[in-house]
């Protein structure tokens, strides 16, 4: 069972945060030189989860335009919230300028089994779907069956923000368009139904989730957590 903090949030021991900080420590001076040795298109990534939201502990490749002490992507903030720990591999996943990748997120647990780090290695498959006949096996993705890796169709299942606000306005533009009515015209249940999706999302791990929220929907910060209240409630009923 994850330990969740009073607000419902995933949180770390001492023995976790000091077994992330072990793994990122034997792990991280060879990152670098993995994305060298698997290509120039290939980027690999590793994430710190016990220091959340700024989890990029060390990167090699530039394929994302993305650096240390950086966000998780929107797919890592999901897997964060759930507790997730299994691996994700080979699914698709895309950058703001269109750039379509192979994608993997490998889980380092902890001895608890909690997910404390994660090695993400994103890769540059554009020339290889366009020689997709020849080398399929190489261009292969994961179908989406993994409830984790769900997206709309034609929508990636991980993108990846350069900065905590592009993350949080990403995640509230695909809310609230989920939603399907214009802010104006939104009745309560609209509102709540785009709470309960930004909860589901993790989008209230980030600083400021609240007010952002707030100001999107057209409500006060204290409507915002009346609307996450009502939500536990009806999870403990």
């Amino acid at each position: 069972m994850t330990a969740t903090s009073a607000d419902g949030e995933p949180t770390f021991t001492t023995n976790e945060r000091a077994h992330a900080a072990l793994v990122v420590e034997l792990l991280g001076p060879v990152i670098p030189a993995l994305a060298q040795a698997m290509g120039p298109k290939t980027e690999a990534v590793l994430h710190n989860l016990t220091t959340m939201p700024n989890t990029i502990a060390a990167i090699g490749g530039t394929l994302t335009g993305r650096d240390i002490g950086g966000p998780p992507t929107d797919l890592g903030l999901r897997t964060f919230k759930a507790g997730w720990t299994e691996h994700l591999i080979g699914y698709r996943s895309e950058t703001a300028d269109g750039l379509v990748m192979r994608s993997s997120s490998i889980f380092f647990h902890a001895p608890s089994g909690k997910s404390v780090v994660c090695l993400c290695v994103n890769t540059d498959i554009g020339d290889l779907k366009r020689a997709e006949e020849i080398l399929h096996a190489m261009t292969a993705l994961a179908p989406g069956a993994d409830p984790m890796l769900d997206a709309p169709p034609g929508r990636p299942a991980e993108t990846f923000p350069v900065s905590l606000e592009s993350l949080g306005e990403g995640i509230l533009d695909n809310a609230i368009n989920g939603a399907g009515v214009p802010v104006d015209l939104m009745k309560k249940s609209h509102k709540v139904a785009v709470v309960e999706d930004l909860n589901k999302r993790g989008f209230f791990t980030l600083r400021g989730a609240v007010d952002q929220a707030a100001q999107r929907l057209n409500v006060s910060r204290f409507t915002i957590y009346n609307y996450l209240n009502e939500l536990q409630a009806e999870t403990v009923d």
